[in-house]
């Protein structure tokens, strides 16, 4: 069935006219403009709930509306956006979601020397069975975990942008709310709080060296042992260069140091090596290499103290045409979930490869084509999945 929809589908995209592309046009309402778009989703998704065993198959179609007011003034920049995501499956309606995403954006140049940006979000939102919460266990739930999160990040920078010195302020809040009020669900609530801030300095012409600080502190609402509580404190510190060597490769590599202190005394300090590494190569302009590997922290969806986590991704582009384009990406995941006493460690590793095709039909209509393939594999067998996505999209504006 799935050769037999590609089939259909990639006749119709490639003999498209190629146009030239344009930016979405949009309605003058005072001394804003709203800039309307709505996309389409058609797709099929082999394994619903992410399942070692029980895998749904189910057809989907996903609809979602979006509407962004802008507002420019000089350099500046105001932008108040809403968008809502409604998904359906034909073979397993309990997946159903209809999400909500309303967020604010300010980009304020006060001068040359000092700008913020700033942007405030709010989401009514979900996590699919089978991820997060219930990983490996997604049949066991009745509907998608709801939740409601709020958000405010800010980022001042002081120094010109031409000057050898600059300064960036950051500061970011979030809180996270699972709808569902027992205690279970009330254990995952939290707030967290980030602050610091990011030194840069020119060394020489389109290369500069950087000094990250962030401390990050995370309060649960509830904890089941309220003598063995999450709450946990947590300092980054990465030094790093940015640089553009020539005009085909551009790229950044930080390393450093991660800390994170948890609040109950039963529970271990993390002490660890942190990096952030990217480089972009694009020998010619109408194809790009991208390539990212990171380490993280975050916080753990039900085993252990917290989940330690590597990444290694690969991006490639091609411009066929100035319409049509293709990306293929791979990425490798691993998850180790720290701090478990007298069992062993948990670890799973994830495997994504996908491709993609876009056409950009009319000025107003782009077509995209998309199949991903998720292989998941742990020391615990429940978790292991094989997942295949194949989706066909329409993006229109006006």
């Amino acid at each position: 069935m799935r050769k037999t929809y590609l089939a259909l589908i990639l006749p119709t995209v490639l003999v498209i006219a190629n146009t030239e592309a344009q930016e979405a046009a949009s309605i003058e309402l005072g001394s804003f403009d709203l800039v309307p778009s709505l996309q389409y989703k058609f797709g099929h998704d082999d394994n619903v709930t992410r399942s070692n065993t029980s895998e749904i198959n189910s057809w989907f179609h996903t609809i979602s509306p979006e509407a962004i007011l802008l507002n420019n003034y000089g350099a500046n920049q105001v932008q108040v956006g809403y968008r809502l995501e409604s998904k359906d499956y034909f073979s397993s309606q309990i997946d159903n979601y209809t999400d909500h995403f309303l967020n604010a954006k300010i980009d304020h140049e006060f001068n040359s020397r000092n700008r913020l940006k700033a942007e405030a979000n709010w989401e009514d939102g979900h996590d699919d069975r089978g991820t997060r919460f219930s990983i490996g266990n997604g049949s066991t739930l009745n509907e998608p975990d709801q939740y409601k999160s709020s958000g405010l990040e800010a980022v001042y920078s002081y120094g010109a942008l031409t000057s050898q010195l600059g300064l960036d302020f950051i500061f970011d809040y979030q809180t996270l709310d699972y709808d569902i009020e027992s205690d279970v669900y009330r254990a995952r609530d939290r707030d967290t709080t980030t602050f610091g801030g990011t030194l840069r300095y020119e060394v020489a012409p389109l290369t500069e060296l950087t000094l990250d600080y962030t401390h990050k502190t995370v309060d649960y609402d509830f904890a089941l042992n309220p003598d063995n509580p999450l709450d946990s404190t947590e300092n980054l510190v990465l030094l790093g260069v940015n640089w553009e060597s020539t005009a085909q490769t551009s790229g950044y590599a930080k390393l450093g140091y991660r800390a994170k202190d948890f609040d109950a005394q039963d529970r271990d300090t993390f002490n660890g090596v942190d990096w952030q590494v990217g480089v972009v190569w694009q020998p010619v302009s109408y194809t790009k290499l991208d390539l990212t590997t990171f380490s993280n922290t975050n916080e753990t969806n039900g085993e252990g103290n917290f989940i330690k986590s590597r990444t290694y991704r690969a991006t490639w582009s091609h411009d066929w045409l100035e319409r049509l384009t293709t990306r293929l990406v791979t990425s490798f995941d691993q998850d180790r979930y720290e701090g478990e006493e007298g069992v062993t460690t948990r670890s799973d590793d994830t495997i994504r490869v996908g491709a993609g095709l876009t056409y950009q039909f009319r000025r107003w209509m782009q077509f995209n084509l998309d199949y991903v393939k998720d292989t998941r594999s742990s020391n615990r067998d429940i978790i292991d999945y094989d997942r295949d996505l194949v989706s066909f999209t329409v993006k229109v504006t006006l």
